[in-house]
């Protein structure tokens, strides 16, 4: 009686001669992990990620807080000027630096204004021709 011994893989991952090519190309490789288990980890990382976010949110007052320290240490004085656009019938608010008078923002700003002043002056809107 002649016995056949069995192929075992060599330890350095080769495959024995004797396995086909299609055997080898659908084995994963030595070590790495099954596609459920890297599916499974990559659902905890983004668990873990949403997790910690949630954490690191801050909360509204927590945000007064630090919007109030930095109004606090800012090196900039602003007043705020509120005035009346006869032309468009709106109250405009503008933000200016205390020290060199300069407007830093209004609201609304010129460009809506201009649009307020038309149809304010034309009372039709902001065509020019009628229906």
């Amino acid at each position: 009686m002649s016995s056949i011994a069995p192929i075992s893989a060599p330890p350095n991952g080769a495959v024995p001669a004797s396995t086909s090519g299609a055997e080898a190309l659908s084995r994963p490789p030595a070590g790495a992990p099954s596609p459920e288990a890297a599916r499974q980890t990559s659902e905890a990382q983004a668990q873990q990620a949403a997790a910690e976010q949630a954490r690191s949110k801050p909360t509204a007052s927590e945000l007064q807080k630090q919007i109030d320290q930095a109004l606090a240490d800012s090196r900039v004085q602003t007043n705020l000027r509120f005035r009346v656009d006869e032309d468009a019938n709106r109250i405009v608010v503008s933000v200016v630096d205390s020290d060199t008078g300069e407007t830093i923002v209004q609201i609304p700003d010129e460009a809506a204004l201009a649009v307020a002043r038309r149809l304010a002056a034309t009372g039709r809107g902001l065509l020019d021709r009628e229906a």
